[in-house]
């Protein structure tokens, strides 16, 4: 082989070896992109955390309602960003319970009332093996779950209101 043909396979190598870290590289983030938006597919609808006129967090969530769904909850999912959530639509006549079988990631569970106020936050539950069960407070009705934090990071109180702000 010539030292002309040596640097043409070189060249033409190297390009082969670019275009597929690049392609790898696109699909990665393209995988790890729909990964942290799984709630914001389909169906996902806004809602905001206010505190009297002021809105002090606003989060897009999957809305379950249906028992196998909130069974399942966010177990199996890698992650979820940081303004996602999952609003569960409870019977408020019943009693529930929540559990991190299956988690990944920690999670902040905000408890409301029927009339969408905050009766409660249940903050940093940790994926487990042997899950406790965390009792839902009397009278709720919706529990949103989040990433780990964010009430925090929001300053979420107990007394604050769920708004739907897509209806």
């Amino acid at each position: 082989m010539t030292t002309h043909g040596f640097k043409h396979s070189y060249r033409n190598m190297l390009w082969q070896c670019s275009v597929f870290a690049l392609s790898f590289l696109l699909l990665f983030f393209s995988v790890a992109e729909a990964a942290d938006k799984t709630i914001a597919a389909g169906g996902a609808e806004k809602i905001s955390i206010q505190r009297g006129p002021e809105q002090i967090a606003v989060f897009t969530v999957e809305t379950v309602s249906e028992q196998k769904a909130m069974q399942k909850g966010l177990a199996e999912r890698s992650s979820i960003h940081g303004d996602c959530g999952m609003l569960f639509i409870l019977d408020s006549s019943r009693t529930h319970f929540f559990w991190m079988k299956g988690m990944e990631f920690a999670i902040d569970i905000l408890f409301f009332s029927k009339d969408k106020t905050l009766i409660e936050i249940m903050p940093g539950l940790l994926p487990c093996v042997e899950c406790p069960k965390h009792k839902a407070p009397e009278g709720t009705t919706y529990a949103l779950e989040i990433k780990a934090g964010m009430a925090d990071i929001f300053g979420i109180k107990t007394g604050d209101r769920l708004v739907y702000t897509d209806k």
